[in-house]
């Protein structure tokens, strides 16, 4: 096979097959097919209790779920869950050949066994029935009633095996998973942070579905150039496992409040054993937005009626928004957009790589309450992660797990794997709103020159099938940063979007120049373009964002240690003794306010929000990558920088401090509004304010003042000096305080900034003054 035929051979794939490539080498192909779980039937979890038995077994596995008991020491375990984890008290210097990202201090038969007992429900008689996981982590083969049926060598995305002929309605079954703790293909999917977790890391049920049923589905919400028209379509292929039928195919669409606004419907003739597509569309009319103010959500409804057979309906949140990338600048509903972003780790405390939906809603709300409005998932998130970003209003870049490169994209063995990441991983999130951008892989750039041509044409086929699974959505491939003789990478040859890694020199350097000399290699060989040769080679659009930038390891305990912020292009003194905090808000400012202020960039991913640790928290932890980097413990407790960033990130900027004459009665200066589809006028501007230094923070009433200003510019507001008390001081030449607290439409405080008022004339010091988000004081 040519390599070239890859994609479009995988997509028409039914089960896994081995390949040879004319080009040399060969690969392993498995398709990842994803049917939409029916929610008019209810699945079937396998969540809760199982069994678990450690390697080394004392026979086969399939000996051993074939026996009595006796064979093999079982032992209860919940799943998903912890079956072994990094032991906290166990220094890895401690342990021959560790390496957290190959794993080859393991064995490569080390691992577990779980099993479980499942009834089938009487009901599903005459119905498919699917099997699905959706991580097991970090690979695993899938057995029933004690045989092979299947196996998962990619830990973060889902499997799905339709096991209709193996079941019995009404009958017991036996499901087990057998583990292994490292695999030839364990470097793609971010060992390193996961801690050594294995297990199941999220959920699996079976569910049921008719002979003639829905087997793919993609909904595209789209909104017209007007940003105000929306139209929902729905294309589907349809699957019939029983003789041939006739069936009638609605599509429907209800609003927030449960009310039919919008409906389609076509019936189709579908072959016996075989599929058909359809595609239907409501009509455009008039619809609310989705963005991460207001995260409006529609459901979609498709229903397959079809005789002799239950009507099935399958139901699926959508909301309709409009991201583009045109004249080089990043633009949402027709306004400009900035992601005010933050890196997500999937880490809890006790349970590891396993999130529980209570605790992850509260994660991400605290997002929100720090000012954060998008989210990078550094690693495959969860699939409870997606529905929240969709729910709370978080922009989602969905990493597509490609980790850490350099030895092995270039291996004609390792495509396959690559492959059935990128489709499996866009499958399960491609009709959610909130996933904005695929961001495919991490830090991936060859080593030499040898391989620069393969490896690249390796990730470049990664995003051809992530584009052809869904071709709506821009993609981005996130690089190094600085690193050997490098001073970092701006990765811009390959998606849509250009990417950096903490360093911004390179991005600097393009903007300041219209020229970039970029790393083509570690080694490093180096080619120079212009901008313009850039955007004509395409398919970067001019628009670029850093998706890990700001790394500072937060131990909260240590306040003056400058030395932890590494990476840094304005390195601090180590040993300065300067304030920890100062160290973090400095940084952010500079780095932050460099995104913000560029029109070109849709913004960044501060790394990360939460580290992944072993542990407690209140105690002793053992770190995936040796510093608690997060900006709130794994028990979401608020570290210091969590309040600097709260400031930071405001999307309402005000100045730290304004001049004031003698005899004016009021104070006009500017105020930025970086709300995506909020104008100020909707927000309200609730003013304090006091003279005098030794009172001056001590605010008791307050007045409410009008501004206006619509998103993504900078309007100015006239505040009157209502306090008389304050009047009188300051027409004596002492400094005062004007307190802006803004409460958005919601009553959310965004922002309560201090805004120093100083008389003319007066001398006001500027040591250790750090008020506001603005760079420039």
């Amino acid at each position: 096979m040519d390599k070239k035929e890859i994609v479009a051979f995988q997509l028409g794939l039914e089960k896994a097959e081995r390949v040879e490539f004319e080009q040399g080498g060969g690969t392993r192909v498995t398709p990842a097919p994803l049917t939409p779980v029916v929610t008019s039937a209810e699945p079937l979890s396998l969540e809760g209790e199982w069994e678990v038995t450690y390697w080394p077994f004392p026979k086969a596995v399939e000996e051993i779920l074939g026996k009595a008991e006796g064979e093999a020491q079982w032992e209860p375990i919940q799943q998903p869950g912890k079956v072994s984890y990094a032991d906290p008290e166990e220094t890895p210097g401690s342990v021959e050949g560790w390496n957290r990202v190959t794993l080859e201090h393991h064995d490569p038969e080390d691992g577990a066994l779980i099993r479980r007992e499942v009834k089938i429900p009487d009901f599903w008689s005459g119905k498919r029935v699917l099997l699905r996981f959706d991580g097991i982590y970090p690979a695993g083969r899938i057995y029933w009633d004690g045989e092979e049926i299947n196996a998962q060598w990619s830990g973060l995305t889902p499997l799905e095996i339709d096991v209709t002929k193996r079941c019995r309605p009404g009958g017991r079954h036996q499901v087990a998973v057998r583990f292994y703790r490292r695999h030839a293909s364990v470097v793609l999917d971010m060992p390193r942070h996961a801690l050594e977790f294995v297990g199941l890391c999220r959920g699996a049920f079976l569910h049921a579905v008719e002979p003639v049923g829905v087997a793919d589905l993609r909904l595209v919400a789209d909104l017209g150039e007007d940003c105000r028209t929306g139209t929902l379509t729905a294309e589907m292929l349809l699957s019939n496992s029983t003789t041939a039928k006739g069936a009638l195919i609605e599509l429907l669409l209800l609003d927030a409040n449960g009310n039919l606004v919008g409906e389609s419907d076509d019936t189709l003739d579908v072959p016996a054993g075989g599929k058909a597509p359809l595609t239907l569309a409501t009509p455009p009319q008039e619809v609310q937005t989705w963005n991460d103010e207001e995260p409006y959500l529609y459901m979609a409804v498709v229903r397959v009626i079809c005789e002799g057979q239950e009507v099935q309906e399958i139901r699926q949140r959508v909301g309709f928004r409009r991201f583009e990338l045109r004249d080089e600048r990043p633009w949402l509903n027709g306004n400009p957009v900035k992601f005010r972003g933050v890196n997500h780790l999937t880490a809890h405390p006790t349970e590891g790589l396993v999130t529980p939906e209570p605790w992850l809603r509260q994660c991400l709300t605290m997002m929100k309450r720090a000012n954060v409005n998008a989210v990078r998932t550094h690693y495959f998130g969860p699939p409870e992660l997606t529905d929240l970003c969709d729910e709370l209003g978080l922009y989602l870049l969905q990493e597509l797990p490609i980790d850490w490169g350099h030895p092995y994209v270039h291996d004609p063995e390792q495509l396959g794997p690559i492959l059935h990441r990128m489709e499996a991983g866009v499958r399960r999130d491609r009709n959610h709103p909130s996933v904005m951008v695929w961001s495919i892989g991490n830090e991936n750039i060859p080593s030499t020159e040898e391989v620069h041509e393969v490896f690249f044409e390796h990730l470049r086929l990664a995003g051809e099938m992530v584009r052809t699974v869904d071709p709506t959505r821009p993609q981005m491939f996130p690089p190094p940063g600085p690193g050997r003789s490098c001073a970092g990478f701006f990765e811009w040859r390959l998606g849509e979007i250009g990417d950096i890694h903490y360093s911004f020199e390179l991005i600097r350097q393009l903007n300041e120049t219209g020229e970039l000399k970029n790393p083509r290699t570690w080694e490093p060989t180096y080619e120079t373009t212009t901008r313009e040769e850039m955007l004509a080679r395409g398919p970067w659009t001019g628009v670029w964002f850093s998706s890990e930038y700001g790394l500072n390891n937060q131990l909260a305990d240590l306040l003056n240690a400058p030395y932890t912020s590494v990476i840094n292009d304005v390195p601090e003194d180590p040993l300065s003794g300067k304030n920890s905090l100062q160290v973090f808000i400095d940084r952010l400012r500079r780095e932050w306010g460099y995104m913000r202020d560029d029109p070109t960039c849709l913004g960044g991913a501060y790394f990360p929000w939460i580290a992944c640790g072993a542990g407690d928290p209140w105690g002793w932890e053992r770190w995936g990558e040796d510093a608690d980097w997060g900006v709130l413990t794994q028990d979401l407790t608020p570290k210091p920088a969590f309040w600097g960033m709260r400031v930071i990130f405001s999307p309402v900027i005000f100045p730290e401090r304004v001049p004031w004459k003698p005899g004016d009665t009021a104070i006009t200066f500017p105020v930025r509004n970086l709300y995506n589809r909020w104008d100020l006028a909707e927000c309200t501007l609730r003013t304090q304010m006091k003279a005098g230094p030794r009172w001056m923070g001590m605010m008791r009433d307050w007045q409410d003042i009008p501004m206006q200003g619509a998103p993504g510019t900078t309007a100015e507001v006239t505040i009157p000096l209502w306090d008389e008390g304050t009047l009188k001081l300051l027409n004596e030449g002492t400094p005062g305080c004007l307190r802006c607290t803004v409460l958005d439409p919601n009553g959310f405080r965004a922002i309560m900034a201090d805004v120093l008022v100083i008389p003319e004339e007066t001398e006001v010091k500027e040591e250790g003054v750090v008020i506001g988000p603005d760079v420039e004081a």
